[in-house]
């Protein structure tokens, strides 16, 4: 967790997280302000319904990516028992369930009354209408997302106040085996300073311990050596390679 520090008059002081009160401020918060969120790739989200039934379960938020690319967000905080592992099988059975869908089937009856809540009239509608830099482009954005729905290419963002170490695991696991999948585990820390909100939101991976070579796989010369006197005998040698000494 990153420490957050304040100078008053008495000197430094180490702030401590005032967190979020329910799930609810926090799902409303990300709903609000996906930006917030630091994705790999850093990609523009545009949040397309909230509360999404997929199957028998409802997705926090479904939002889209300007490539065709569907987000699931599950928002959770780290003292629902939901934070560990139900939370990774929540999100399979959502994903699972948009694989190998059609664009239409996914506006007309997944996502209609969302969008239309939104006021948008379609996938397109929704992107090109926050689209900042001009440079949406319908054909691309169609085949893009009839790809990623047939393919599963999808992105799993897990938005929680803390991370327990377990989903950290879990997550980090599930991306290394997976190719077919973006999962970004997101950590939103909450302070108050002078009766304003901080937030700091970071992108949580495994820590990867780094091998150390065994004494078995240390490499050892066969050859032996000899001590020589100067660098006659070591030019002399390389001249006998065809290697030219400048």
């Amino acid at each position: 967790m990153t420490a957050i520090w304040q100078n008053d008059e008495s000197g430094w002081h180490l702030l401590s997280p005032t967190g979020f009160p329910n799930e609810e401020k926090l799902h409303t918060l990300v709903e609000k302000a996906p930006h917030l969120l630091p994705l790999a790739g850093t990609p523009r989200l545009i949040v397309l319904g909230r509360e999404v039934q997929l199957g028998n379960g409802y997705a926090d938020l479904i939002a889209i990516e300007p490539t065709g690319r569907i987000a699931i967000i599950e928002i959770k905080l780290a003292r629902n028992a939901e934070a560990r592992r139900a939370v990774i099988a929540q999100v399979l059975a959502y994903a699972a369930y948009l694989w190998q869908l059609d664009q239409t089937t996914l506006e007309q009856e997944v996502l209609n009354k969302h969008l239309r809540d939104r006021g948008y009239e379609s996938l397109a509608h929704a992107v090109e209408s926050n689209d900042q830099e001009g440079s949406f482009n319908a054909d691309a954005f169609s085949a893009g997302i009839a790809e990623n729905l047939a393919q599963g290419h999808f992105r799993l963002v897990f938005v929680l106040d803390e991370a327990p170490e377990e989903l950290v695991r879990l997550v980090n696991y599930l991306e290394t085996i997976s190719g077919q999948l973006v999962i970004d585990l997101i950590a939103i820390s909450a302070y108050t300073v002078n009766g304003s909100q901080i937030l700091v939101p970071q992108r949580v991976e495994a820590e990867r311990q780094r091998a150390e070579p065994s004494l078995s796989t240390v490499v050892r010369s066969t050859g032996e050596g000899w001590l020589a006197d100067g660098a006659a005998d070591f030019i002399a040698s390389i001249d006998d390679q065809g290697v030219t000494v400048f």
